[in-house]
């Protein structure tokens, strides 16, 4: 089998499991705040939703290496051959980041940590923004408009997942209470459902931002 298969393959199996799994953890947000269960039941819960988001953090980091190795197979890509040996160890290296910023959440340690992050994402998103624009008016880097679509795209949907990770950013002190609380209160619960509610509006919009991609990669429409 040629390589080109097997990016393609990988790459449709990264958007799977990053759909997938954002489903998982979307559709536990309605558990965690069942004020009905008990807490244990929901601090469960709460423990497989961080467990099923270590893979769309993981997919969305892999992700833009594949698709690299998957546009330099057709031509267009402007990092090509060896130089593709960079985006895998900064993508390597990013995501052994997030893991070592996961294991400090909730201190103040982590929150820099996740600042660091958030600057790194922001940085990449305006990378991907430029270079697209560019191609649409120049013509380059990407070395055609349809990939340089899908590279606005993802960067919407890594804005998306910012949003998310500012709108969630009081979960761990929220989660906390409800942790070390012998019984849940009111104000409790109303932390609960507007911080699960909150964070609606991006999970959902990010979604849709990627199957927007992938119908731009499976059309690759000519403009």
């Amino acid at each position: 089998m040629e390589w080109q298969a097997v990016w393609i393959f990988l790459h449709v199996m990264l958007l799977v499991y990053w759909l997938g799994a954002d489903i998982g953890v979307f559709y536990c947000s309605f558990h965690i705040r069942r004020a009905d269960y008990s807490k244990e039941t929901r601090l469960a819960v709460l423990k497989i939703s961080g467990f099923i988001n270590q893979f769309p953090l993981a997919v969305g980091i892999f992700i833009l290496p594949v698709g690299l190795q998957l546009a330099d197979g057709l031509g267009l890509s402007p990092i090509r051959d060896e130089w593709l040996l960079i985006p895998w160890v900064l993508a390597v290296a990013w995501f052994l980041f997030n893991l070592h910023v996961a294991k400090k959440r909730g201190s103040p340690a982590g929150q820099r940590l996740a600042r660091i992050d958030i600057g790194i994402r922001v940085a990449l998103i305006l990378v991907l923004v430029v270079s697209a624009i560019w191609t649409f008016v120049a013509g380059e880097p990407w070395g055609a408009n349809w990939i340089a679509l899908k590279v606005l795209i993802f960067a919407y949907v890594l804005t998306c997942g910012i949003g998310i990770r500012v709108t969630y950013r009081n979960a761990g002190a929220v989660f906390g209470k409800l942790a070390a609380l012998p019984a849940t209160t009111p104000e409790l619960e109303a932390e609960i459902t507007r911080l699960t509610k909150a964070v609606k509006p991006w999970v959902l919009t990010l979604w849709a931002g990627l199957v927007v991609m992938a119908a731009v990669g499976i059309t690759q429409p000519s403009f």
